[in-house]
């Protein structure tokens, strides 16, 4: 294979970011705050992403293979206990292929090349870079947390499995995701600010990431996710956030890439690392159903892509009793009676 082909079809790093979505969409499973014990919340968000380009080993920027992203994440969270809580998710994701640079008829070619190069029975998916969606079930995801302590610092760790919904295809910038199982583990810690800023709280998310093995590497990964958010009034929440990543092993672009089976299946082995900060605002419309937006970019990385994502939510609460508006922040963070609000 030579050098020409391994730079131009390596830019097949496909939305791994997807899996990243779930770092700014907000979700409950990312609290250290807790459900009551019985209570039941569904959220639905849709999420887009245009990703426009890459960054290469270096941090450098590269304005190739552009794409777009479309998700759907549909989540059920119940509280097992007090202190116990189960969340289960499930996307569905659409991307393109979305630039001339290089084209998508060069891109199939090259294709066709490496997969004829590495033999048959190893990718039996079809090419998916030609300009059109392509949709897909990608991962379900499961997710335990146990709070161990409450006040006034809320420590909550947790453990979460990912496992591919089926065997979908992992080749392509329009591909859904990476098709690997992976163990998750970490904590999330939380305070609300008083008495300094009563209405305000920081929250912390430190995990690590061990995925499944594939051509006898493993990408494991640690991301910390800090989070500020401030209660304008006792409905609406604004917030800024963060995602760093540091991948401990994995592939650099094109250095690496010196087989053919490496150039076809690389994108799931990249040793990607990013920092994406962002903002987002959330309303209670009435005490159990809440609306939320996120706007997040892609700040700086190597190995992955840049971009900008927009993400919008809805949860609806099933509750024993009603808890008044905003109860899934004002519980974790109760505002004194004299701040008016």
């Amino acid at each position: 294979m030579n050098e020409p082909l391994a730079r131009r079809e390596s830019w097949f790093a496909t939305l791994l970011s997807v899996l990243l979505l779930i770092a700014f969409v907000g979700t409950a499973a990312g609290q250290a705050w807790l459900p009551d014990k019985g209570e039941a919340s569904v959220s639905t968000s849709y999420n887009y992403i245009a990703f426009g380009g890459h960054f290469r080993t270096d941090g450098s920027r590269t304005a190739e293979a552009a794409a777009k992203a479309q998700s759907v994440l549909f989540e059920v969270e119940y509280g097992l206990t007090e202190r116990l809580a189960l969340t289960f998710s499930v996307p569905i994701v659409a991307a393109r292929y979305a630039d001339t640079n290089p084209s998508s008829a060069f891109l199939l070619g090259l294709f066709n090349q490496v997969v004829h190069a590495v033999g048959p029975g190893v990718y039996g998916h079809q090419f998916l870079d030609d300009g059109h969606y392509h949709s897909s079930l990608q991962d379900f995801h499961v997710d335990l947390r146990y709070n161990v302590v409450s006040r006034p610092l809320v420590v909550t760790p947790f453990v979460a499995m990912v496992a591919p919904s089926h065997d979908y295809a992992y080749v392509g910038e329009a591909a859904p995701g990476r098709d690997l199982w992976e163990f998750q583990f970490g904590t999330n810690v939380a305070r609300r600010l008083d008495p300094f800023l009563p209405n305000a709280y920081l929250h912390g998310q430190i995990s690590f990431a061990i995925p499944e093995e594939a051509l006898h590497l493993r990408t494991n990964r640690m991301n910390f996710s800090p989070e500020f958010g401030y209660f304008l009034t006792r409905k609406l929440a604004v917030r800024g956030f963060g995602n760093w990543q540091h991948t401990f092993s994995g592939l650099h672009f094109p250095a690496d890439l010196t087989t053919p089976l490496l150039i076809l299946t690389h994108e799931r082995l990249l040793k990607a690392n990013y920092w994406h900060l962002g903002g987002g605002i959330s309303y209670a419309i009435t005490p159990k159903t809440e609306v939320s937006a996120d706007v997040v970019t892609f700040l700086s990385g190597s190995d992955t892509h840049y971009g900008t994502g927009v993400s919008l939510r809805i949860t609806r609460t099933f509750m024993r009793r009603s808890r008044g508006p905003g109860h899934r922040f004002i519980s974790a963070l109760p505002l004194p009676r004299e701040s008016g609000l």
